[in-house]
Formats: structure tokens, sequence, C-alpha cells
């Protein structure tokens, strides 16, 4: 009984300690359903992953070695410059894991938007999302809260908290 007793009180303490790490570290979430329009996704840190039925997906990826960036179903991959890479087709996969990196969502070509984005992501950062007026732009929500409809007027939302910087 005694035995009982001490697992049930560590289970006790143990859990909302573990709760509170998880969210002393300030990663926040973002979560697109089914966007269509422009949408510039820019994280400090964290993951993010997710797939668009169609459009283009720029990559940046401004530290070489901080993280790593996987894109499948590209029919089309060009390299712009040391950081920027180009992806297009129908059903792109993506993946971006650690580091700084900034994801830009459009159509294939130019004036038209991306189609069907779904995402996650679980770290730092900003989002400018702008609907597409002539279709249904789908929803986002910001930690685990309501869903909210994109609009053609671009709105800029944050999750996660950025660590404050040591003092001198």
């Amino acid at each position: 009984m005694r035995r009982l007793c001490f697992t049930v009180l560590c289970g006790l303490l143990a859990v909302p300690v573990a709760v509170a790490a998880t969210r002393a570290t300030g990663d926040g979430v973002l979560e697109l359903n089914d966007a269509a329009g422009t949408i510039a996704l820019t994280g400090t840190r964290g993951t993010v992953w997710g797939q668009m039925d169609g459009g283009k997906l720029v990559v940046t990826d401004p530290l070489a070695g901080d993280g790593a960036v996987f894109v499948s179903g590209a029919e089309i991959v060009k390299q712009i410059g040391d950081t920027v890479t180009s992806y297009s087709g129908k059903d792109l996969r993506f993946r971006v894991t650690g580091g700084r990196y900034k994801l830009v969502f459009r159509g294939p070509v130019s004036g038209l938007p991306a189609i069907g984005v779904d995402l996650t992501a679980v770290g730092v950062g900003t989002a400018q999302l702008t609907g597409d007026a002539f279709v249904n732009s789908g929803a986002y929500a910001l930690d685990n809260g309501r869903w909210t409809p994109l609009t053609v007027l671009t709105r800029t939302v944050r999750f996660g908290v950025p660590p404050i910087p040591a003092g001198p």
C-alpha cells in the first residue's frame, strides 16, 4: 500500500512538471487547412511538415547545417541561389526540421494562388497569410485554437515566443 501511495504521489508531481517544461520552451503551433493563396512562413526554430495540392514552393535555408529541408513530388526543381530552391508541381510534400527557414507557397503561374496547402508548424515564427479571392481560401489555427478563415487581406500571425536574450 505504501508503494502504491508513493507511485501515485510521484505521478501527481511528475505530470504537471512535464507539462510546464514543454510550455517553458515558448514553442507555438500554426496549422493551415486547405489554404489557397499566397503564404509566407518564416521560422527561427522548430519543425514544419505538410503537403500542397499544387503550386510552387520556394524554400530559403539561410544557415546551412542548422536543420534539414526535405521536399518530394516536385516536377520541377530550380536552384535559385546558394540558399534558395524552388519546387513546382502537384502533390508536393515537405518537411523542415530545426533551424531557420522561410517557405513561400504560390501558384504555379505568376498571379495564380497556391492551392490546397495543409501544414503544421511547431516552434517559433511568423506567417503572412493572403487568401485567394476566387475560391474558398481555407483556414488557419494557432495553438489549437479555433479555425479562422483566410481572407484576401494579408494577415500576419505569430506562433511561439522567441527566447529572451541573456542580459550583460
